[in-house]
C-alpha cells in the first residue's frame, strides 16, 4: 500500500531522483517500499548503536536496558524451542534481527507520511526467501544428503506419496510467511486510509491505529516464531 503523500518520496523528488518506482534500476532501488526498508534498517542500526555505545555493566539503564531485555528474551525463547545452547546460538542472531527489523518496519506505517515496507509483497517475499533458504541450508549442514528423509514421511512404504505432499507443504510455507505478513499490513493501511478520507484525520482512525499497534507486534512475532520452528525442524532428526 503506497500512500499518496510520503515524506521520503517528496525528499527524493526534490533532489531530482525517481521516487515512485519505474523501469530503470535506480527507480526500482528507490521505490517507496525500498525507501522505507532502508529507513527501517537504519533505525535498527542506530538503536543498536545507541544501546551499546556507552554500556554499563553493573546498572544498565535506558535504551541499553530495553535492548538487553529484548535480546535476553529472544535468546531464552529460542532456547526453549531448541533445548540446546549450541543450536540456539546458530539461529539466534538472524531470528532476533528478523523480529527487530519487521517490528520497526511494521510500526513505520502508523506514522503520518510514512509507510510500512512490509505492506509490499516484495519485502515480505524477500524476508521469507531468506528464512526458507536458511532452514534448508541448516538441514543440509546437519544431515547432509539424509536431509531428504524429512520429505519422506515416517513410513518408508509411503515415501513416494509423502514426498510430493511434503514438497508442496514447504512451498506453502513461502505463501504462509510472506502473504500473512503482507496481507495484515496492507489491510491495516487500507483501512486507515479509508478512515482518514471518510471520517477525518483525528478521532475516527484512533481505534484502528490502536488495533494496528497490536497487529504490528503480533505479525512480527508470528514471522519470528514460524522461522524458528522451521529451522529447528530442519536441524532435528527426521522421524
Amino acid at each position: 500500500m503506497e500512500h499518496p503523500l510520503l515524506f521520503l518520496s517528496l525528499l527524493l523528488e526534490a533532489l531530482g531522483l525517481p521516487a515512485h518506482g519505474g523501469q530503470s534500476a535506480l527507480a526500482q532501488i528507490l521505490a517507496p517500499h525500498m525507501q522505507y526498508s532502508y529507513l527501517a534498517m537504519i533505525i535498527c542500526v542506530i538503536l543498536a548503536w545507541a544501546a551499546t555505545s556507552k554500556m554499563e555493566i553493573r546498572t544498565p539503564k535506558g535504551l541499553q536496558n530495553l535492548m538487553e531485555i529484548f535480546v535476553d528474551w529472544s535468546e531464552n525463547f529460542i532456547e526453549e524451542q531448541t533445548h540446546d545452547k549450541r543450536l540456539t546460538m546458530i539461529i539466534f542472531p538472524m531470528m532476533t534481527t528478523f523480529m527487530f527489523y519487521i517490528l520497526i518496519a511494521n510500526y513505520l506505517g502508523l506514522i503520518p507520511g510514512f509507510m510500512s515496507p512490509t505492506a509490499n509483497l516484495n519485502v515480505t517475499l524477500g524476508c521469507t526467501a531468506i528464512s526458507i533458504a536458511t532452514y534448508h541450508i541448516l538441514g543440509i549442514r546437519f544431515h547432509g544428503i539424509k536431509y531428504i528423509k524429512h520429505f519422506m514421511g515416517p513410513i518408508p512404504a509411503m515415501a513416494p506419496m509423502m514426498f510430493p505432499i511434503e514438497v508442496f507443504s514447504h512451498i506453502g510455507r513461502i505463501l504462509s510467511l510472506s502473504i500473512r505478513l503482507f496481507g495484515n499490513m496492507v489491510s491495516k493501511e487500507i483501512l486507515l486510509g479509508l478512515l482518514f478520507m471518510l471520517a477525518g484525520p483525528y478521532l475516527a482512525p484512533l481505534p484502528i491505529m490502536i488495533l494496528g499497534c497490536l497487529v504490528c507486534l503480533l505479525q512480527a512475532f508470528i514471522f519470528y516464531v514460524l522461522s524458528i520452528v522451521y529451522s529447528v525442524e530442519a536441524m532435528a532428526g527426521a522421524h
